[in-house]
């Protein structure tokens, strides 16, 4: 029998963290016009991505498992995944967006220290076709941060010129020409 190295639940756990650790690190040197800016129409800015994640960290891994929310519900409006893109002016102050995330991240991440093996198989507090077991909704989130972290880096790319260039810039330089 092969050797496990990593089991589901310590796994769900490191790429959660990551991921919020890595988010923070990005949007560290956006200031409020870099994070309401759009490079085109119909692209999400930083502070909507933001946002979303609050939403998403706080819904997937603390209320549709315990049923519990950290998360300022009244900002559902702008952030969850049915919301439609708004004038910048209607979103709340991008400073109070990034100390949510902060909090929520914080907050979700000792949730997730709380559980246990067991609780992965657990039916979810709040019954969605999707996220059967309190598993589903966690994997799900997943493989979401990781989706929005890659939309949040490459936006911050083309917002915030980087003084070093990294080997993919390099490489993308060279392939040009």
């Amino acid at each position: 029998m092969p050797e496990i190295i990593m089991d589901l639940l310590t796994y769900f756990k490191a790429e959660i963290e990551t991921v919020g650790r890595q988010w923070k690190d990005t949007i560290a040197p956006l200031d409020t016009i870099a994070a309401r800016r759009r490079p085109r129409t119909n692209v999400n800015h930083a502070l909507w991505l933001t946002g979303h994640m609050i939403w998403a960290e706080d819904y997937l891994l603390v209320e549709v498992p315990t049923g519990k929310t950290f998360r300022s519900k009244e900002w559902d409006y702008f952030f969850d995944h049915s919301s439609e893109k708004l004038p910048d002016d209607e979103y709340p102050p991008w400073g109070e967006v990034r100390a949510e995330f902060t909090v929520v991240h914080e907050k979700a991440m000792k949730e997730l220290a709380r559980l246990s093996h067991t609780d992965l198989h657990r039916p979810s507090f709040l019954e969605r076709q999707w996220f059967p077991t309190i598993a589903h909704s966690i994997a799900h989130q997943v493989t979401h941060g990781h989706y929005h972290l890659g939309q949040l880096v490459y936006l911050t790319r083309q917002l915030v010129p980087s003084g070093n260039a990294s080997m993919l810039d390099t490489l993308m330089k060279v392939n040009a020409h």
